[in-house]
């Protein structure tokens, strides 16, 4: 909204601008043509050259002499509209095209060049709104939540810049992994979600084992081990999944079942020291109420 509006100052202030300079500029024009037609009448100046008596008139080559200046100014003036107009509208495209760069920029994350959290809130916002809307499909969509495990002690034995690297790596696979219509976000940290849109399956059993398949295809690729400068690190992931619409219809109550699937997750790859997933619908009720 405040780029709107400031795309619209800046375009009004500029329409000012040119109209004061196109009405200078006519302001010019007119003088200098009044000033001639004076002294055409005043002084009959190729009657002069002529040997004739000047006379209070305008003849015929004083009169093809003003109207070539009246056209010779004219169209400079339309020339110089014409590459005003040219320019402003160049400085706009320049203008919406760096808007559009920034407003890019700021949904994306600089280290992984994957979406953002913004990005995703803006994602879930618009998944749940076209229910609002009267746009529901039968489809579903499905959210999933990542945690990598480990992912502490790597910073803390290599340093930062080998997390940065590994957090690279991984971002690299899941985006290369997934299937072309999901999309996957770097929330902050080591921790990721991806929304895989249109689950195939006719039942609510196919879908939540496509899902499945998906959680699992995330799963080997985090689990294989990241190569960088000569080191050999691994880490693992956990993963919490709700599902849209069955889970809920709001962005806060999808969020929050796929958190406790995530939580529930994380303790189980505690007790077995493996990757895991967890559905939020294959938790109890209570549990996901007191979340």
């Amino acid at each position: 909204m405040g780029h709107d509006f400031d795309r619209a100052n800046t375009a009004s202030g500029s329409h000012r601008w040119h109209r004061k300079r196109a009405g200078h500029d006519l302001f010019l024009i007119a003088t200098a043509f009044v000033i001639l037609l004076w002294a055409a009448y005043e002084f009959t100046i190729f009657g002069s050259w002529s040997g004739v008596p000047s006379e209070k008139r305008i003849d015929f080559y004083e009169a093809v002499l003003l109207g070539v200046f009246l056209c010779v100014s004219l169209w400079v003036f339309s020339w110089r509209r014409l590459e005003d107009l040219r320019r402003e509208a160049a400085e706009r495209v320049r203008a919406e095209q760096r808007a559009a760069e920034a407003e890019l920029r700021a949904q994306l994350d600089p280290l992984t060049g994957l979406a953002n959290r913004a990005k995703f809130d803006m994602s879930l916002s618009a998944l749940v709104g076209r229910a609002g809307e009267g746009q529901a499909s039968n489809s579903t969509a499905a959210i999933l939540l990542l945690d990598l495990n480990r992912f502490k002690q790597v910073n803390d034995r290599f340093g930062h810049p080998m997390g940065d690297a590994v957090l690279k790596a991984v971002s690299r696979r899941l985006q290369a992994g997934m299937r072309e219509r999901d999309a996957v976000f770097r929330l902050g940290g080591d921790e990721f979600a991806i929304i895989a849109y249109e689950i195939e399956g006719t039942s609510p059993h196919e879908r939540h084992d496509a899902v499945r398949s998906i959680a699992e295809k995330v799963i080997r690729i985090v689990d294989r081990p990241v190569s960088i400068d000569g080191r050999t690190v691994e880490v693992g992931v956990s993963i919490g999944i709700s599902f849209y619409p069955q889970s809920g219809r709001t962005v806060r109550e999808l969020v929050r079942k796929a958190d406790v699937a995530l939580y529930a997750a994380k303790e189980d790859g505690k007790a077995t020291g493996k990757s895991a997933y967890r559905v939020c619908s294959d938790i109890s009720g209570a549990s996901l109420r007191s979340a």
